[in-house]
């Protein structure tokens, strides 16, 4: 009898409704947070394609100042090409690596000295064009 006594005093540990508790409190904490990570990555995914942009614009740009030959290589993600001499200088093709189409604050972006809109940005290539005047354009691949 001594004995059935000390075994339910001694009783220790978490009831179901407690353990029934964190797992929805888990849960909830969980569920928001994975669209606020999704969408810090995707916006993390646009720094990198602007950052990718500005650096293909300054490898076209100074082969341009310096009178090389226009670019024809292959670097990561970007596709650079000779244009015709006459009208077109070089292109640079972009790999993007986001996924959404437009940019994640909705806004449009200066990279350099082209002005890329939310509209015209997207999942896929774009393509950067500088043309023999020196001046910058640009279009999503197709």
């Amino acid at each position: 009898m001594n004995d059935i006594k000390r075994i339910t005093k001694n009783k220790k540990g978490f009831t179901l409704a407690e353990l029934l508790i964190v797992v929805a409190i888990v849960g909830v904490l969980v569920a928001i947070s994975i669209p606020i990570f999704t969408a810090q990555l995707e916006k993390a995914r646009e720094a990198t394609d602007q950052a990718n942009i500005r650096s293909a614009m300054s490898e076209l740009q100074s082969d341009y100042l310096t009178e090389a030959a226009a670019p024809t290589n292959q670097e990561g993600n970007i596709k650079y090409a000779a244009g015709d001499g006459k009208t077109t200088y070089a292109t640079a093709t972009i790999t993007l690596t986001q996924k959404d189409a437009g940019w994640a604050d909705k806004q449009d972006h200066q990279v350099g000295n082209l002005t890329i809109t939310n509209t015209e940005i997207g999942a896929g290539s774009y393509v950067v064009t500088l043309s023999s005047d020196g001046k910058f354009t640009g279009a999503m691949g197709k």
